[in-house]
């Protein structure tokens, strides 16, 4: 098993971040521009505490992954596991395919096929998964590279369209709706699922990764909700991309504009979180098998996957039902808090039937 270290994670689980925020809408997030600082800030003090179940696992069991610590426990209770966390994965992945194909038709190709658009994302998701998690994490340093070169480029022609008054403080006077911004922005913090199936391939004590990467994750969020109230301001709970936007308003003699940068960043962002998805899927085969890791059991994941898309995404309403229900945060309360901290309690309930056990033998 080849093994990956902290910040090679740290930067697939930005591109994973990223992807998220690209299939954000505004309108839905934020009543005043300068509420989602705040909503930001929140989110990740709220997400730390989020990653302290997994932590713990892999304090306790010498880095083990939540479903290695289950399927050491006992075997049906680690299959048991393992079901709950491959079905999470496989609604997270759905909602990511199908969020990069629908951003992909309102962007680049107006006139693309659905299915045909779910299944290139799908296949190269699936491609990437085979190759394995080294292979998709260097393909996240590139996407980072692409995307630190956008960024950059736009600061450079962008830079006398900055409204710097649009930068004002505002009360929260709704706290309904920061509430319902906070935790939907919790939701975006899929990483955490991730997280809990890969620590035991990290080279690495995995609570590093957590320690590098929710600092870095905070400032590049409130950077980006800063470049996007200076140049968008009020506009911004008008548009559905805020950053293609921003890139398409640029003028650039080398590109012309700049969105079809902006378009690939996201696109392959999507792509590497469907990645990792699908790969942690048939990383839970392989524990819940013993058997090594099979390019079949993540082929069947991403065709399954492809199915369900094919199924939900010919349907605008189930989308919207499924994206609310995702945006409730509960496939992070459930796979990021529920289940390791079940598992870590009956690990402890073993320990100490073990010491019981010996005491009697004394």
């Amino acid at each position: 098993m080849s093994r990956i270290s902290n910040g090679q994670l740290v930067i697939a689980f930005l591109a994973c971040r990223l992807s998220s925020e690209m299939i954000t809408i505004p309108g839905e997030m934020v009543s005043y521009g300068f509420d989602r600082f705040a909503v930001i800030l929140f989110a990740k003090l709220i997400a730390a505490l989020l990653y302290l179940p997994v932590i713990f696992i892999t304090l306790k069991f010498k880095g083990d992954s939540v479903i290695t610590a289950a399927f050491r426990r006992n075997r049906a209770f680690g299959i048991t596991a393992g079901i709950i966390m491959s079905v999470l994965l496989s609604a997270t992945a759905v909602q990511t395919v199908l969020s990069v194909q629908r951003y992909v038709t309102d962007t680049l190709l107006n006139n693309i096929v659905t299915i045909s658009g779910i299944a290139v994302i799908t296949a190269s998701a699936v491609y990437g998964a085979v190759k394995g998690l080294s292979a998709v994490t260097r393909s996240s340093v590139f996407a980072a590279a692409v995307f630190g070169l956008l960024i950059f480029l736009i600061g450079v022609t962008m830079w006398d369209k900055v409204e710097p008054d649009y930068l004002y403080f505002s009360f929260i006077n709704d706290r309904s709706h920061f509430l319902k911004t906070l935790i939907s922005e919790i939701s975006m913090n899929s990483e955490i699922l991730i997280f809990a199936v890969i620590t035991d391939e990290l080279r690495s004590k995995p609570y590093k990764t957590v320690i590098y990467y929710l600092p870095i994750l905070l400032i590049l969020m409130e950077f980006l909700n800063m470049l996007y109230n200076l140049i968008l301001g009020p506009y911004m709970t008008k548009v559905e991309y805020p950053l293609y936007i921003i890139a398409s308003l640029s003028d650039i003699v080398l590109f012309q504009r700049l969105d079809g940068i902006d378009a690939i960043v996201w696109l392959m962002c999507g792509i590497i979180k469907a990645a990792l998805l699908i790969y942690c899927i048939g990383r839970i085969y392989t524990v819940c098998s013993n058997k090594p890791h099979t390019t079949l059991a993540v082929a069947v994941s991403g065709f399954l996957i492809f199915m369900l898309c094919v199924i939900l995404g010919s349907d605008a309403g189930v989308y919207e039902r499924m994206t609310k229900i995702m945006n409730s945060g509960i496939h992070i309360l459930l796979g990021g808090v529920v289940v390791p901290l079940v598992v870590l309690i009956a690990g402890r309930t073993k320990q100490r039937g073990r010491v019981k056990k010996n005491d009697e033998n004394i």
